[in-house]
């Protein structure tokens, strides 16, 4: 209550001095028997509610909140800049502008109803830290009904659920009898308080919730109106019961919220009626048949038959196949859970290109030269590490691309980002070569480009959303926005790296599914969030990305997951849904035509 009450007092501040939408007394907040499920029907919540859903939804630390509390004034500022990244990590998150203000916008997407798991799973966590069922048959149990609907539309809802899962992965689903103890998943309507340690809200706000595997709770709020597939009732303000039931199986089944918008596993409620007031069938998109095939990969082979169940193909082809343990009472509900257990991995990722042989094995025989080649690449281009140019400034200077070429390329280099505006870069030394696909068009002083930069840079990547770039130099880290044409360093930056890192980046990525990883040279990798400059993943780049080749600096991904990686000398492909490296690969003065 004291963290609540806190946030509160310091959102309110924050909208006095940043925005018009000042709601100290929550005379905008929108009532719980109010709600209509048309988005633009929908009042912004009220100051209270919007603290509250920041803590809820994981963007708020409620310890860090107190600590900074028994200082008031001194941490004042600290505080508020930490409510304003909340804030604008959330926006992100929800594809608003991220301004880091809470205005009306904001307050209307915390309005929506919505799934009541955390957020902040889905960004700071890889897809490799799902959970899983460490089998292909599992049983669910509908433990208690909505008077809402006839018991025979809950069950054909639920099997439609489940069902459109089992299209796309090899798993299968059978309903047990109400209080069978041997159910996998247990299902049921309740409302407010109800026996787990997260109460309901009453109409509106949050629908369901579950947990991931292996506990398996799959609830619903009483208190929503709920319908199945009945387009009128959903155009009045309804909830479609079967477009959530997709949703909430699929945290069963081990996945986080999606930030694609239109991923049946974004947070969001979707209404599934048109402006016509047709009913829309509610499918799964690509980005939820990737990450549930990540998981348990391609089902092969038809579906057990099932009278009920006449629905088309929710989704496309994929890949593998999967492998009872138990977890805690409460498994993931606050991101905890039955672990994934990599013995029972897909068979589609035991191809002969992965088998058991050292790093510098593969690169060798793919690559078709030894280490010493890359290293001479290296010394002709900067010479070694004790003489190297990286501390050397220079006048600003831009080279237009002739039609021929360019005639200053690099050999090598120290990192390498996508921008922001379609274009990439090169950073080598005190020198900034810009790219438009693989040409060289531009060069570019370090320091002009970047002011109050770092004299050279070990990392970097581009995150296009919040219009950042981020530099890394050593353990110290910058952030820069882009402003027209220039590059402005953050107030609140130069930082040093997060604590819990333990090594200085020497590569960054921004990886297929979004995640921003930080690697380093001795073969360690971290998932990095820039809002809070804090590392929430740390591991072995062996146990995640198995045949990645070692010290890479930077890449981009292609729409179909296949990955353009730099190292210092060398261009090559990995393919990250199959987590193998693709062929020889070609030095980055090829790649780059000089």
């Amino acid at each position: 209550m004291l963290v609540s009450h806190w946030l509160v007092f310091l959102i309110s501040l924050l909208n006095f001095e940043t925005s018009s939408s000042f709601d100290l007394f929550g005379l905008l907040s929108g009532g719980s028997g109010s709600r209509s499920s048309r988005r633009h029907d929908l009042q912004p919540v009220s100051d209270e509610k919007a603290a509250q859903y920041l803590q809820n939804f994981g963007y708020v630390q409620p310890s860090a909140m107190l600590q900074s509390s028994s200082g008031f004034a001194a941490d004042m500022q600290d505080v508020k800049s930490m409510l304003n990244s909340a804030i604008r990590k959330f926006q992100e998150f929800a594809g608003l502008e991220p301004t880091g203000k809470l205005d009306v916008a904001t307050k209307k997407k915390m309005a929506e109803p919505r799934c009541g798991l955390m957020d902040v799973r889905a960004i700071s966590t890889t897809r490799e830290a799902a959970y899983r069922w460490k089998k292909n048959r599992l049983t669910y149990s509908i433990e208690s009904y909505s008077p809402d609907l006839p018991h025979d539309d809950i069950s054909k809802a639920i099997r439609h659920a489940f069902r459109t899962w089992s299209e796309v992965v090899p798993l299968d689903f059978t309903e047990v009898s109400r209080g069978d103890e041997s159910a996998d998943i247990k299902i049921k309507f309740a409302a407010q308080n109800h026996g787990d340690p997260w109460p309901f809200d009453g109409r509106g706000g949050v629908l369901a919730h579950a947990t991931m595997p292996t506990s398996g709770l799959l609830h619903f709020d009483e208190d929503e109106n709920w319908v199945y597939m009945d387009s009128a009732k959903i155009a009045s303000g309804y909830t479609d019961l079967l477009a959530v039931a997709i949703h909430e199986s699929g945290h069963t089944l081990g996945l986080d919220h999606s930030r694609n918008e239109d991923s049946i596993m974004a947070p969001f409620y979707q209404e599934t009626v048109d402006s016509s007031g047709n009913y829309i069938m509610p499918k799964l998109k690509r980005d939820d048949i990737e990450a549930i095939q990540d998981i348990y990969g391609q089902r092969r082979g038809g579906l057990p038959s099932d009278e009920d169940d006449n629905w088309g193909s929710s989704g496309s082809s994929g890949r593998g196949s999967s492998g009872s343990g138990d977890s805690d009472r409460w498994g993931s509900g606050w991101g905890s859970g039955g672990s994934r257990d990599r013995a029972t991995t897909p068979s589609w990722r035991e191809s002969p290109t992965t088998r058991k042989t050292s790093i510098w094995d593969r690169l060798g025989g793919f690559f078709g030269h030894d280490d010493d080649e890359e290293d001479r690449a290296i010394d002709r281009n900067r010479g070694h590490e004790g003489s190297s140019n990286r501390g050397r400034t220079e006048e600003s200077f831009e080279t237009p691309a002739s039609s021929g070429g360019f005639n200053d390329c690099p050999q090598t280099l120290d990192a390498f980002s996508t921008g922001l505006g379609g274009v990439n870069y090169i950073f080598q030394g005190s020198k900034v070569y810009e790219l438009r696909g693989n040409r060289v068009v531009k060069t570019h002083s370090l320091r002009t480009l970047f002011p109050r930069g770092p004299i050279y840079v070990d990392a970097a990547f581009a995150n296009d959303r919040s219009n950042t770039m981020m530099l890394f130099q050593s353990y110290q880290v910058y952030a820069f926005h882009k402003r027209g044409s220039q590059f402005v360093l953050d107030s609140d930056f130069p930082k040093r790296v997060p604590s819990n890192m333990r090594f200085n980046p020497t590569g960054a990525i921004l990886w297929n599914d979004g995640h921003q990883i930080l690697f380093s040279s001795s073969g360690d990798f971290a998932v990095y969030d820039e809002y809070w400059n804090q590392a929430t993943s740390v591991n072995k780049v062996s146990n995640y990305f198995p045949s990645l080749p070692l010290n890479v600096k930077g890449g981009f991904p292609d729409s179909q997951g296949v990955m353009t990686l730099f190292t210092a000398a060398r261009v090559v492909k990995y393919d990250a849904r199959r987590k193998i490296l693709m062929g020889a690969g070609q030095l980055l003065t090829q790649y780059l035509n000089c």
